[in-house]
């Protein structure tokens, strides 16, 4: 389809052939004005039930250009909004699962409150059906194999630690108040990847 098919295109050629130095008489504002009219009659054209079927074949290409920001929408028809999230803020910092995110996905956290922090990765985040807790699936990182030399360790001050790339498939279960902080990863050889403790404090 030709460019000049287009409203706004035919608009904007209609608008660069205009004088417009000393011109009085509104001409340019009713080449808009006739722009608008002509959408707005398209549209309406487009949804009605008689719309020729030819005609309503060209409706999905005229929605992508002109979308009907102010178009009521029943509420029958209104789908639900689902309980699975693309993200969560928790002290003014923003979280995401790794398919939104991925560098707002890897986080320090505590599997329950009497464990020690570890790193892990967040898969999904949801609202609690029963209350208003956002709940967190964590994949933690797997330990690093006995064989396998940690060289942060002998940095303590860096909060980095050294873990297996792979992933646990077993995730944990956490709200937001379980997050410490981001982390940072990087991954080297050997299957290891360091995470930084990103805390602010």
């Amino acid at each position: 389809m030709s460019w000049w098919c287009f409203p706004f295109e035919r608009l904007i050629g209609a608008l660069q052939k205009i004088n417009t130095n000393d011109h009085i008489g509104g001409e340019m504002e009713a080449t808009i004005i006739k722009s608008v009219i002509r959408t707005s009659n398209i549209r309406r054209w487009l949804g009605r039930p008689d719309c020729p079927e030819a005609v309503r074949q060209l409706k999905v290409m005229f929605d992508r250009c002109f979308k009907p920001v102010n178009r009521m929408v029943n509420k029958e028809n209104r789908p639900t909004r689902g309980s699975t999230r693309a993200h969560a803020k928790w002290d003014s910092t923003n979280f995401s699962r790794s398919k939104t995110h991925p560098g707002n996905a890897t986080i320090i956290y505590r599997p329950s409150p009497d464990e020690k922090p570890i790193a892990g990765v967040i898969q999904e985040i949801h609202n609690d059906t029963n209350s208003p807790t956002i709940k967190l699936q964590v994949r933690p990182f797997e330990s690093l194999p006995n064989h396998l030399y940690d060289p942060f360790l002998r940095y303590p001050h860096l909060s980095a630690k050294t873990y297996s790339s792979t992933l646990r498939d077993e995730p944990d279960e956490i709200t937001l108040d379980s997050i410490v902080s981001h982390a940072a990863r990087y991954d080297y050889t050997h299957n290891r990847s360091v995470l930084v403790n990103l805390c602010r404090d």
